[in-house]
């Protein structure tokens, strides 16, 4: 079959995705977060489909992100990356002379959660009652409130945190802060956080390694920042990606760090889909618009983090900043060595978002290391937005060590206060 007749298919395929009606998302439980579901996202849901694209070189990725397309799923060597695009959107790769192919992610059609997986309640629960059986170690903070519960329609919509540490050892102790959640169809990132969380708890007092990092460092869990968007995933919405402000803001472009590139000598091209509010890397109307965004910012000062992780999924990488750029930033080298200490054993990527994928700019990991000095880096777990439980706790016990590394160097980092 030729290109021109799989290119046609598809868009016959979203044009009739198009005029379908939009999904009936139905109403959250009461006493339970309960966001409203973003209808605009609901129906646009179903007015894409996914597509394979072929891409020859780094600068048709960096075009093809900029201009606001749905990527993920990089393989750099296959040269090949995932999207879910609209009818428009396929016409203008037909017209650029870009490959793709129809193809299909069969986990996302499934709707709700897969087994094994947690919801947002359940999750909360798990940290209250840690909260209440370990005070020695546990606190649990409401840090801050989701988009919906500021607007008065989701009164329940907290964006929890716990704090791990021997609280008889008191004094400042490095920090390490892992976050999830932030892109709320990325499902693995909370449960790898929960499984770190309940290892901690657990093995206090009895694992001489976790014992002797609990003395000396505290551990900050975020395990769901995005709570609004990760509810209207667990109502059926598999694809949401942004918090439920109108279209959606993406967390993790809103960041008070060179947003939207500012500060930085960046073509205006890559301006193009952070600018645009259909797109899934919208940044919002200003730096730190989103309450969501404000939670984890505040968080560096009132902690004064050493180190910070934030987990996405997918793609098995390992990111440190900038994400804007190539150019080495002093503390490179402790990065890397880290890097190869850790998750390179895994066979993880290391680098800058630029290096590894595209230009990204106010993202999570940037925030830390510009506006606090801290040993900010992102993550990219899996090979799905929703793997299998069995994956995501083959995942865990692989990368277990590398985390309690991880907490180890949060006494190591290079900090500039």
């Amino acid at each position: 079959m030729t290109q021109r007749r799989l290119s046609l298919g598809i868009l016959s395929t979203l044009l009739l995705a198009a005029c379908s009606p939009a999904i009936n998302a139905g109403m959250f439980q009461p006493r339970a977060p309960q966001p409203t579901v973003n209808t605009l996202s609901a129906a646009s849901q179903r007015a894409k489909s996914v597509v394979e694209i072929k891409w020859s070189n780094r600068a048709q990725v960096l075009d093809l992100h900029t201009s606001g397309l749905d990527m993920f799923g990089l393989d750099a060597r296959t040269r090949t990356v995932r999207a879910r695009i609209t009818a428009d959107e396929a016409r203008q790769l037909q017209a650029k002379g870009v490959v793709f192919t129809n193809t299909r992610e069969p986990e996302m059609e499934r709707g709700s959660l897969p087994p094994g997986y947690s919801t947002v309640a359940q999750i909360h629960q798990k940290l209250q009652a840690w909260a209440q059986q370990y005070p020695q170690i546990v606190t649990l903070e409401d840090v801050g409130d989701s988009y919906l519960k500021t607007q008065g329609k989701a009164p329940q919509n907290d964006i929890l945190a716990i704090y791990i540490s021997n609280k008889k050892v008191t004094g400042q102790k490095p920090t390490l802060m892992l976050t999830g959640g932030v892109h709320a169809r990325e499902l693995a990132p909370p449960e790898i956080i929960m499984k770190l969380a309940e290892d901690l708890i657990s093995k206090y007092g009895t694992d001489p390694e976790v014992t002797s990092l609990l003395d000396t460092r505290e551990i900050v869990l975020i395990p769901v920042v995005n709570v609004d968007g990760r509810l209207a995933v667990e109502q059926g919405n598999s694809w949401q990606r942004k918090n439920l402000n109108g279209p959606g803001v993406d967390l993790n472009r809103n960041f008070d760090a060179y947003w939207n590139f500012q500060g930085l000598n960046a073509p205006s091209s890559w301006l193009r889909g952070l600018t645009n509010p259909s797109s899934e890397t919208y940044s919002g109307p200003r730096a730190a618009s989103e309450p969501e965004t404000q939670a984890v910012q505040a968080m560096y000062s009132r902690k004064k983090i050493t180190m910070s992780m934030d987990i996405h999924a997918y793609g098995d990488m390992f990111f440190w900043p900038l994400g804007s750029t190539d150019k080495p930033i002093p503390e490179v080298n402790f990065y890397k060595t880290l890097y190869n200490n850790t998750f390179a054993k895994m066979g993880y990527a290391g680098g800058t978002s630029l290096e590894l994928l595209y230009p990204t700019s106010g993202t999570t990991d940037d925030y830390g290391y510009v506006k606090h000095g801290a040993l900010s880096m992102g993550m990219e777990v899996g090979s799905s937005f929703r793997p299998s439980y069995a994956d995501v706790e083959n995942a865990w016990r692989q990368g277990r060590q590398h985390w309690l590394t991880m907490a180890k160097a949060a006494g190591q980092a290079p900090v500039r206060r």
